[in-house]
């Protein structure tokens, strides 16, 4: 005769609460909804294996214009969330509305501009909620992003800077006039990674181009860098690099220029991308070459950008 094992009643919240603890250090994703401005704003979040050492950092990761949480997870070959797995952090992935995130271009094709979409509130709310619920260190915020995404990261430095110590924005730069408004409660940690021969978000600035369509004018990627340098009170001139063609067939060359000491600790660095196009280094090339320019496979976006993040204590 089998034996039936009886639970008491009382011990079930109990055993519900280890195996949600365990779920939790297993890692995977979940969605997140956070409610922002009348609206149900989305989210995905990778939660790594292990939790035990946490308080553990927060990455947010912005996609493109016409991107999507899960787009931007595959443009990366999921390689944000293979490092937060190994060296224990949240990967966030934001969804901006209409697949738009309205930075500060004067961009009257994108939804996010057009109905003046309050995105600052909402990645802030996010920070709050995820905080709220997951071990994270609320002074270890970090954002990165390409594209639309990535002149959101700008404008979340600008704005958001007493929740986030540092970003990283890929194939962006400065619009026109940001830097007027741009007021950082405190020095920010900002790296860049642009290509020179992008043929969307030109290098030196000007109209940034899709599709023969104009889409707010926007600063050089030298001008932005010298912003954050001043901002910050950068001492002495970059300390230049140039790294491993690891790749010659990808036709491009990666240099290197980390400017510092910094006030309050931060750094700013360039990848300047020689022949690089309008595309996320190490990552998926995600249109035709004669459209995007070429990627990079002499490093690693990913990688690159969470030893840049993970040096911020």
């Amino acid at each position: 005769m089998k034996k039936i094992l009886i639970i008491p009643l009382v011990l079930l919240p109990f055993l519900w609460c280890l195996t949600a603890g365990t779920k939790q250090r297993t890692g995977g994703t979940r969605k997140i909804t956070v409610d922002q401005g009348g609206r149900s704003r989305h989210s995905l979040l990778h939660i790594p294996l292990q939790t035990a050492s946490c308080p553990c950092p927060l990455l947010i990761v912005l996609h493109g214009g016409g991107g999507t949480p899960r787009g931007m997870a595959g443009l990366t070959k999921n390689r944000f969330n293979e490092l937060a797995d190994i060296a224990g952090f949240y990967v966030a992935y934001p969804e901006g509305l209409k697949r738009s995130w309205n930075d500060f271009r004067n961009d009257t094709s994108s939804y996010a501009h057009e109905k003046k979409i309050d995105d600052v509130g909402f990645i802030s709310g996010l920070i709050d909620r995820l905080a709220a619920e997951y071990p994270i260190d609320k002074g270890r915020v970090f954002v990165t992003g390409i594209s639309n995404g990535g002149f959101m990261s700008f404008r979340l430095a600008c704005e958001l800077s007493g929740k986030i110590r540092g970003i990283a924005a890929v194939t962006a730069t400065h619009p026109v006039d940001q830097e007027k408004n741009c007021a950082p409660s405190r020095p920010m940690n900002v790296l860049i990674i642009n290509g020179t021969t992008d043929p969307i978000v030109h290098y030196n600035g000007g109209e940034v181009t899709l599709m023969g369509a104009g889409r707010g004018s926007i600063l050089s990627t030298d001008d932005t860098v010298r912003f954050w340098v001043r901002f910050n009170r950068c001492q002495g001139g970059p300390e230049t690099q140039d790294l491993p063609d690891r790749d010659p067939r990808d036709r491009t060359r990666v240099r290197r220029l980390s400017y510092g000491p910094c006030g309050a600790g931060t750094r700013v660095v360039l990848y300047r991308v020689e022949n690089g196009g309008h595309t996320w280094p190490g990552g998926v090339r995600y249109l035709f070459t004669g459209i995007i320019g070429h990627t990079s496979r002499d490093i690693n976006a990913c990688d690159e950008i969470w030893e840049f993040f993970s040096g911020i204590q």
